[in-house]
């Protein structure tokens, strides 16, 4: 499990410059997630995504409102 982990931390870090932070943080936590804590059935996957949208447009928000740091627009994007 910590070597999927490893490798699902990997290539959000190597999509960000691409897909931008919201694309990937989302992809990133609906993975991660999944990996954990396998969903079977719909409803589980629709809370699986509402999760994942929730933290993604937290953080996001958080960062770049509050905090005022630039995140990664992604260069296939602009996102």
């Amino acid at each position: 499990m910590v070597a999927v982990m490893f490798a699902l931390f990997g290539a959000y870090v190597l999509a960000l410059p691409y897909a931008g932070f919201r694309v990937s943080t989302f992809a990133f936590v609906v993975a991660m997630q999944a990996a954990l804590d396998p969903p079977r059935g719909m409803r589980r996957w629709a809370i699986v995504a509402i999760v994942a949208l929730v933290a993604t447009a937290g953080t996001y928000y958080t960062f770049d409102s509050y905090l005022q740091v630039l995140l990664p627009r992604g260069r296939w994007t602009d996102f």
